[in-house]
């Protein structure tokens, strides 16, 4: 794998530092000897400067190294889990620096480690080499992280909307139009947008717009088949990216994974942004407050807002999870969005968001079977109904029901809205929000109180339920029943244990 220059960098200067002790030089004694300064040898072997040629010479001939060697990415075998580390681009999954990790401090703190300790630190690069690192989980588990650490509220971001909105002159009225948004990009940013480049072909389907900036030419191309709202929301991140000064970004708007935690971050910022822009947080509180005061669920509603903000489903449900914590007092809630393709039973969880809750149908890629009773898988499938059905219609489903974790016992009143993917040919998605059911949501949201919710008892995945008469299992509890199996094996241990100890 190719290392990053930022890498090297830490490369060298963990070499040049092992080299110095090795030989008992200071570093006040080393920048006497090679005629550099001692702050300029600091910053090198922290892993922020690398130096020119000339000074690797010097630098080399001191040491009593080759210049060949001293350049060189191979490493001592006691700096191999450092290699190791840096090599796997696990540091660029993991948010160090936003944690207040110095990643020079620890990668030379695992340098000098006893050999038990390297083994340890490979072993553990190997586990997440084999499980989830591939598919960018740590930095999607991270992002998790950060949004629950804010409640998934972030003012800042509310009030640059606002700033951003004084500025040029926008007045909101809901629905933003494509249109009204488009002509703010263009003539504040100086953008010119093009819809008719990226190509209508299966490869290019999940590509929903590439931004090229060639100097003072500044372009942004959109696929054709998004819809306005979807549209608008790609404008609005792009304002969000230029505005709030974001360089470290993709440049390409699809599902494709991005490259850091970084640029996970600020894509999270841009597209929180984008739906502050298009779904204004007073408008929506509103709404909000008229919703939750009806006694029985109110689905016309619901699915009114979707039209009322130009918005997706998902663009209004990620709304709601940054307005209920702060403005409604509800902050133990969970975020799902599904994606299935017409006609399959294979169910694929794309995003989550838990609050305040462990709650989960068995986190991202998993090759496990959510439960079926899942509101956010019915909602699909009662999607495909409508599709299905002689009468078609354009009804977007949306649902309702109480479910019970099994094994928590925990109960969760969750909201589902299913509609079909733009841009993926014969895909269906689900969004759900579920909250959890205590005294404090009976009081702010009255039709959680209606009797004629439907109550669903419901587990993670199938392999690890022990509901034993669900009818709609589609896999057997293996590994709830090997764990049982172990826990046996143990008992029965411990009990020989026990008796022969007498």
């Amino acid at each position: 794998m190719k290392l990053s220059d930022n890498n090297i960098r830490l490369i060298f200067g963990l070499k040049l530092k092992q080299l110095r002790l090795d030989r008992n030089l200071s570093l006040a004694e080393l920048a006497r000897r090679t005629s550099l300064s001692s702050s300029y040898l600091n910053e090198i072997e922290n892993g922020k400067k690398y130096p020119k040629s000339d000074k690797i010479v010097a630098l080399a001939d001191t040491l009593g190294v080759s210049y060949d060697k001293l350049v060189s990415l191979k490493l001592t075998k006691n700096l191999t889990p450092v290699s190791e580390l840096l090599e796997s681009n696990i540091l660029e999954q993991l948010p160090l620096d936003h944690y207040g990790i110095d990643i020079h401090k620890l990668l030379h703190q695992i340098s000098l480690a006893p050999l038990q300790l390297s083994a340890l630190v490979s072993t553990l690069i190997e586990l997440a080499k084999g499980l989830e690192m591939t598919q960018n989980n740590f930095s999607k588990t991270a992002i998790r992280t950060y949004k629950e650490l804010n409640e998934n509220y972030f003012p800042e971001i509310e009030d640059s909307v606002h700033n951003f909105s004084n500025k040029v002159d926008f007045i909101y009225k809901p629905p933003v139009e494509y249109n009204s948004i488009l002509n703010i990009f263009v003539k504040e940013l100086n953008y010119e947008v093009k819809e008719d480049v990226i190509p209508d072909s299966p490869e290019f389907r999940t590509i929903r717009g590439i931004n090229i900036q060639n100097g003072r030419k500044k372009k942004l191309l959109l696929n054709k088949r998004l819809t306005d709202s979807q549209k608008a929301f790609i404008i609005g991140k792009e304002i969000a990216y230029n505005y709030l000064n974001i360089s470290e970004r993709s440049h390409i708007y699809s599902n494709l994974r991005l490259d850091s935690f970084d640029q996970l971050l600020n894509n999270l910022k841009a597209s929180y942004f984008a739906t502050a822009l298009m779904i204004n947080r007073e408008y929506l509180l509103d709404d909000i407050r008229i919703f939750f005061g009806n006694r029985s669920f109110d689905d016309i509603f619901l699915r009114s807002l979707l039209q009322k903000y130009n918005a997706s489903p998902e663009m209004l449900m990620q709304r709601l999870t940054n307005l209920l914590s702060r403005y409604f007092g509800i902050n133990i809630f969970f975020f799902h969005r599904f994606n299935s393709e017409t006609g399959s039973d294979t169910f694929n969880l794309l995003k989550e968001i838990r609050l305040n809750t462990k709650e989960n149908p068995g986190g991202y890629e998993t090759s496990e079977h959510y439960c079926r009773r899942w509101q956010s898988i019915n909602i699909i499938k009662e999607l495909e109904k409508i599709q299905y059905s002689e009468k078609k219609s354009n009804l977007i489903p949306v649902g309702i029901q109480r479910s019970v974790f099994k094994n928590s016992g925990n109960e969760y009143l969750t909201l589902s809205i299913a509609k079909e993917s733009t841009l993926l040919k014969d895909t269906n998605y689900s969004v759900t929000l579920g909250f959890l059911m205590n005294d404090n949501l009976r009081q702010k949201v009255l039709f959680a109180n209606d009797p004629s919710i439907p109550v669903k008892t419901i587990n993670d995945t199938c392999e690890r339920c022990h509901i034993t008469d669900c009818k709609e299992r589609i896999a057997d509890p293996v590994v709830y029943e090997n764990k049982v199996r172990l826990q046996k094996l143990q008992d029965t241990i411990n009990k020989i244990i026990k008796e022969e100890s007498r």
